[in-house]
């Protein structure tokens, strides 16, 4: 008996130990930063100010710390090895006079100094050893100079072309400190970043006549602003802009320091040009009906798109805000930069913005990118671990965005261009904007070299890295919300939003919002769609009569994927959607009622809501000998797949060989975009001097 007590004890002990271990608490960390920039040698001196609150049941010994700049330090960095996997060179090959690092380290609590250890592998992260251990619930101030010597700007975020500065990532950074430890990381394009909320303090002094854009708000700023908004009237009465003058005006010889601040972020960025022009706006949000100031700044190099920026960033606030929740900050901004890792990056109140080449794809990438406020920037989820859960669900944001704000866009451009005959001929016209995020997602899937979404992100193959992260979570999001409906899922969204916002979710946190508000269990998503690479696949194989209703028809429903979750199908007459009813998951196969009407055919998932890996089985023709097959299509050279035909290519070839010299023929093929699972081609042709019969075929599945 004392034996069972004694285990029993033990028991306890350790299940309450692991659930004190596993209970949510949140680092507190607080900057004061003063730094200078140096525009001929292009380079900071700064000086940190970190206090720095342990919230953890445990005292801590020692602190991560992230020195990103050092990323660009050397050619065997993560960075340089990341992107030498990924054949980009300029890293390996850059010479020291154009690399990057920080230095001039000395941390301290008070006059004594802190011990550091690099660590091994990873020049930009160290450890900071404390002099005490920093029991729960205690703060302690940390100082340090530093010293960066700023890139090149061609390598990735951070650096600098001519006297255009990208000062991001650039300061002595804790790691994060959460439930499952410590999240040390090396600085890597690809997956970004997690970091600690708190309030930031910066006083930057450059010279004077350098437009600035930064996280947070000028503190005793009036003539700044006045400044700022001065250049902004002027912008707004230029017709045209001088793309060929991009030179840099001298630097004043004065300077001024500005001083920034902002409370609930984990990041601070900035950006100084002196060739910017400026647009000032406001926006409205749609729930607290606060005012919010917005910016744009940009060169001249693509002035002339910059000119509707004002109006890309008000709808982009706006939108999210009202399906999300409202932008907390003062101020946002989005400005042209030089960018190589990918076309915009975001940062907490401000974005930065790549080359663009046409107003849709600025506008896009500016809400894109203002969107990362929400997802990362306030719901601060761990990118390099969870990167669905701010790329993916803001890629879902992006194509909601497009699809409200623009509703006739389509694949290929607006619907005047997706009318030519071109892209009629190429089965391309039809499409809507969001198949670019489900081809994307089909190009591995369909050969089964998908990953899940659910992956850490240097995990992932560039080309599924887009495809995944970005384009299915898009298209699986857009699935539930389909599923829902949209005033449920905004629902469950601005909940997630207010019980999350400065702070760091994980995916079992959201998965418990959405099946909470819904009453619904929600495993075939959170498990199935986002934790596997398991497929949709939905066939109607016939119909019946409904003997206990008359106004319906019974479908004959097959789920012939591996993901058993809900279905649509749509009465569809001239080529229209009359009416649509959602089912829920039904197992292997069923028959569901559907309400009689005038139609042509029923179909599953007509509104193409659904990441459904094959959609040629997805039509019940109402009349006809070959209900379940779609008509032959001939077509010369290809297209992108039409579910509504069965398509039959040809082209003209030649071939010759010694004993029947020339030959000509024709090849037909069923080959598409995205491949079939199986897919052939036969190609007959004539020898004309041998006068015999020759040719290939090939199979593949």
């Amino acid at each position: 008996m004392r034996f069972l007590l004694i285990i029993i004890f033990f028991s306890c002990a350790s299940l309450l130990f692991s659930q004190t271990e596993k209970t949510y608490f949140q680092q507190q960390v607080n900057y004061n930063i003063v730094v200078k920039l140096d525009d001929k040698n292009h380079e900071l001196t700064a000086f940190e100010k970190i206090t720095y609150t342990n919230n953890s049941p445990k005292p801590l010994t020692s602190l991560y710390f992230h020195l990103w700049p050092n990323a660009y330090k050397k050619y065997n960095s993560a960075l340089g090895k990341q992107q030498l996997e990924d054949h980009n060179t300029k890293l390996y090959f850059a010479p020291d006079s154009i690399l990057g690092f920080i230095d001039g380290l000395e941390f301290k609590v008070g006059d004594e100094k802190l011990q550091i250890e690099y660590a091994p592998y990873d020049e930009d992260i160290c450890i900071v050893y404390l002099l005490d251990p920093l029991k729960s619930g205690e703060s302690v101030e940390i100082t340090t100079p530093f010293h960066v010597k700023i890139p090149k700007g061609i390598f990735s975020r951070m650096g600098h072309l001519g006297e255009s500065y990208q000062i991001t990532q650039w300061y002595p950074k804790p790691a994060v400190y959460d439930k499952d430890g410590w999240h040390q990381m090396p600085y890597l394009d690809q997956g970004e970043f997690y970091s600690e909320f708190g309030t930031f303090d910066v006083f930057i002094t450059l010279p004077k006549n350098y437009v600035v854009g930064a996280t947070g708000d000028l503190v005793n700023g009036e003539k700044e602003l006045d400044w700022l908004t001065a250049i902004a009237e002027k912008t707004a009465t230029i017709d045209s802009f001088d793309y060929k003058d991009m030179s840099f005006p001298a630097s004043s010889d004065t300077t001024k320091t500005l001083h920034y601040h902002q409370e609930n972020v984990h990041d601070f960025a900035w950006f100084a040009d002196k060739r910017y022009h400026v647009l000032k706006g406001e926006i409205e949000l749609p729930h607290s009906k606060r005012k919010v100031t917005s910016w744009t700044m940009f060169t001249n190099n693509e002035a002339y798109l910059w000119k509707n920026s004002i109006e890309y960033i008000n709808d982009a606030t706006y939108y999210y805000s009202l399906w999300n929740g409202d932008y907390p900050y003062n101020q946002v901004t989005a400005l042209d930069g030089a960018l190589s890792a990918g076309g915009g990056m975001e940062y907490p109140n401000i974005t930065v913005i790549g080359e663009s080449g046409d107003a849709f794809g600025l506008e896009t990438v500016i809400m894109h990118e203002v969107g990362h406020n929400w997802f990362y920037g306030i719901l601060g989820s761990n990118e390099r671990d969870h990167g669905w859960m701010d790329e993916g669900i803001n890629s879902m944001n992006e194509n909601r965005y497009i699809e409200t704000k623009y509703p006739t866009r389509k694949f290929v451009g607006n619907d005047s261009i997706a009318q030519k005959n071109i892209f009629k001929w190429l089965d391309i016209s039809q499409y809507s904007h969001k198949t670019q995020y489900e081809l994307g997602y089909l190009v591995n899937a369909r050969r089964n070299l998908d990953q899940p979404i659910e992956e850490t992100s240097a995990a992932y193959t560039p080309l599924n890295y887009g495809g995944i992260v970005y384009a299915k979570t898009a298209i699986v999001f857009d699935y539930l919300m389909a599923y829902l409906g949209e005033e449920l899922y905004d629902k469950c969204m601005q909940r997630y939003f207010n019980e999350w916002k400065f702070k760091h979710p994980q995916p079992e946190d959201l998965r418990k919002i959405f099946e909470e508000e819904t009453g619904k269990e929600l495993s075939w998503f959170f498990s199935g769609l986002i934790k596997t690479t398991n497929k949709i696949d939905y066939k109607i194989a016939g119909s019946k009569k409904d003997t206990s209703n008359t106004e319906n028809i019974l479908l004959k429903i097959i789920n012939k994927g591996e993901i058993n979750g809900p279905f649509s199908i749509s009465g569809v007459k001239d080529g229209k959607i009359i009416t649509t009813q959602w089912y829920e998951p039904i197992g292997n196969k069923t028959f569901v009622p559907f309400k009689k009407g005038d139609f042509d055919n029923y179909r599953i998932d007509a509104e193409l809501n659904i990441p459904e890996i094959k959609r040629k089985n997805n039509t019940l023709k109402t009349s006809g000998l070959f209900k379940t097959t779609e008509p032959i299509r001939l077509q010369w050279l290809g297209s992108l797949e039409n579910p509504d035909k069965t398509q039959l290519f040809y082209t003209p070839i030649a071939g010759w060989n010694m004993n029947d010299k020339g030959m000509l023929g024709l090849a037909f093929y069923n080959s598409t975009f995205p491949s079939k699972k199986f897919e052939y081609v036969l190609a007959p042709m004539y020898a004309f001097d041998s006068e015999n019969i020759n040719g290939y075929a090939s199979f593949f599945y």
